[in-house]
């Protein structure tokens, strides 16, 4: 019985935003490697490899964060690219409230946010109130706590095109910790206001 063989597809060209992780030593803060560890854990398998060669070669053209709400576009080897959006879970209602209050009297907390570190106490203040703050949180049937969407025709989820933008967000999670609250609904405004 002979194998299939299925042609090479090589992505289009994409001057789009590259990956810096190779180059940077910021990866081994903590939460660097807890975001790394999450995807892998995933179960992404070959398709989380094809994301960083998208995400390397700058495949990923565009990159917007507002809020839970992550909207992209991944040139791959089709002539229109790929639309991927990742939306994350937010605690909502009284668990909101909760997490806030509890952020807000810890203003040293707040204050090494600003500064763009992550202090490891802010992890516990979502544990504690039962949100994971890295989606690696599995809700009821082996779902994660962010869905991702991607118009590419790969019925895997998430595809490449979204590993790659994953991996990006991971990057700016690096640069700025507090994009991971903005990720559950939570500015950093809202804990400063008073």
């Amino acid at each position: 019985m002979s194998k299939k063989k299925f042609p090479i597809r090589v992505p289009r060209f994409a001057a789009g935003i590259r990956s810096q992780e190779p180059r940077s030593g910021a990866s081994r803060c903590w939460w660097a490697l807890r975001w790394r560890r999450v995807l892998e854990h995933m179960g992404l398998g070959a398709r989380l490899g094809r994301g960083r060669n998208y995400a390397v070669s700058g495949q990923v053209v565009s990159l917007s964060i507002e809020g839970p709400r992550v909207e992209a576009t991944v040139v791959g080897t089709r002539p229109d690219p790929y639309k991927v959006s990742i939306v994350f879970l937010c605690p909502e209602g009284q668990t909101r409230t909760e997490i806030v209050e509890a952020l807000r009297a810890e203003p040293m907390l707040v204050a090494r946010l600003l500064a763009d570190d992550l202090p490891t106490e802010v992890e516990q203040i979502f544990l504690s109130h039962g949100m994971d703050l890295f989606p690696g949180g599995k809700l009821g049937e082996g779902r994660y706590d962010m869905t991702t969407k991607c118009s590419c025709p790969d019925y895997a989820n998430p595809c490449k095109h979204s590993s790659a933008v994953l991996l990006l967000l991971g990057e700016e999670i690096v640069r700025r910790p507090a994009t991971l609250l903005e990720l559950r609904g939570i500015s950093l405004e809202e804990l400063y206001e008073d």
